[in-house]
């Protein structure tokens, strides 16, 4: 009787392609939220600094005056109408609305006046990736007056 070649892979063989594959698939994803985290964060600490100065841009152009928590960061934007209007508005003071989103295309928080540092003139922040108060990794606030939220993260 003359031997047939074996033409294919056993079920054995296919399992462990298909086991490497899957691991591989694995590390790369990871890797890529992982990358993806970083950078959402990266980009908010980058929006943050831009609108700290857009903030100090309004507020010397309007006598020291920040704009109020009602305006919002809008005031940045675009002439607020409410109370207290500022008496020197030369904005926009940044380029479009996207630029007072966070990374995670969500709302900064406003507060102004502020308890952060300086006391009295705002607070700004966001909540990172979970969107809840508090946090770790890339789950914490990232906020105006804490110092540890530099670009070195």
């Amino acid at each position: 009787m003359k031997y047939a070649p074996h033409c294919g892979f056993s079920a054995t063989e296919l399992l462990a392609v298909i086991l490497v594959l899957v691991v591989l698939s694995l590390l790369f994803m990871h890797g890529v939220v992982s990358r993806t985290a970083a950078d959402r964060r990266t980009t908010t600490i980058l929006r943050m600094h831009e609108i700290e100065k857009a903030l100090r841009d309004y507020a010397i152009d309007n006598s020291g005056i920040f704009p109020s928590t009602s305006q919002g960061l809008t005031a940045l934007l675009e002439l607020p109408t409410d109370k207290p209007v500022p008496p020197n508005w030369r904005g926009p003071y940044l380029n479009d609305e996207e630029s007072i989103l966070d990374g995670w295309g969500r709302a900064f928080h406003y507060v102004a006046p502020g308890n952060g540092d300086p006391p009295g003139c705002y607070d700004l922040w966001s909540n990172g990736a979970d969107m809840c108060e508090g946090g770790e990794g890339p789950d914490a606030d990232i906020c105006s007056w804490d110092r540890s939220t530099q670009l070195t993260d």
